[in-house]
């Protein structure tokens, strides 16, 4: 790829080219020199800048690469996906309008789709602690400080689908607790009772995670998992005796 000339490189090229000015005329060329100099380094910036591909969203002008958007489809995607616009209007457009809604994590600092583009109902995103997090995020959030006691506290029932057979906090060393395996909750009561059970093991200083199993759409009922486990004590700090 050729260098490309800088600003002062073009002006002085432009005026090697010209001949040498009548006198009293030395700084009106001087500054046309330099308003030419600067229209040519512009030009060939924007030429630079523009990419064979075309614009995601309007399609018809062709994208740019000071435009190009870096995002993940899913939160567990190891690769964001490229995403190639020819402005900031059909960027942000494309990246924070529905259909294709993205949202920045509060966590990972990745711009992750809300839906996930394979059915676009299943939503990636969560609140913890007053900010958004990917569904990644939050799952490493839950499983080291359990849910939110707040959430429990006010009638919600906090927690997320994890790996059949709930993996992933059975590798994390939490336990199911005994009758609250793939209860149904189908009523008030039932939800009441589950939510009292997760509060009376975080009074007695247990860490509680809640998985879902089959739930109905719109969240009316379904089947949770409680589980729980005991908070890791901290290490005592061994005194270092001098030698």
């Amino acid at each position: 790829m050729n260098k490309m000339s800088t600003v002062n490189e073009l002006y002085e090229t432009i005026l090697s080219r010209l001949t040498l000015p009548l006198p009293g005329i030395e700084d009106a060329l001087i500054e046309k020199a330099w308003e030419r100099a600067n229209r040519i380094h512009n030009y060939l910036i924007e030429r630079a800048d523009r990419m064979d591909e075309d614009c995601m969203l309007c399609e018809k002008k062709k994208a740019r690469q000071s435009q190009t958007r870096y995002a993940f489809e899913t939160p567990w995607d190891e690769e964001p996906v490229v995403k190639l616009f020819c402005s900031d209007d059909c960027g942000d457009t494309y990246m924070y309008e529905e259909p294709h809604a993205y949202f920045m994590c509060g966590k990972c600092d990745r711009e992750v789709c809300e839906d996930n583009p394979k059915n676009y109902w299943h939503i990636q995103y969560r609140d913890y602690d007053g900010q958004m997090v990917c569904l990644k995020c939050y799952e490493d959030l839950i499983l080291e400080n359990g849910v939110e006691a707040d959430k429990l506290a006010a009638g919600k029932i906090p927690g997320m689908f994890f790996s059949y057979g709930n993996l992933e906090p059975l590798k994390a060393g939490y336990k199911e607790v005994e009758g609250f395996g793939d209860f149904f909750i189908s009523n008030q009561e039932r939800a009441d009772l589950f939510r009292k059970k997760a509060l009376e093991l975080m009074d007695q200083g247990k860490l509680v995670v809640i998985g879902y199993e089959r739930m109905a759409i719109g969240g009316g009922e379904g089947y949770v998992t409680l589980m729980v486990k005991d908070k890791e004590k901290p290490r005592k700090k061994v005194a270092k005796h001098a030698v």
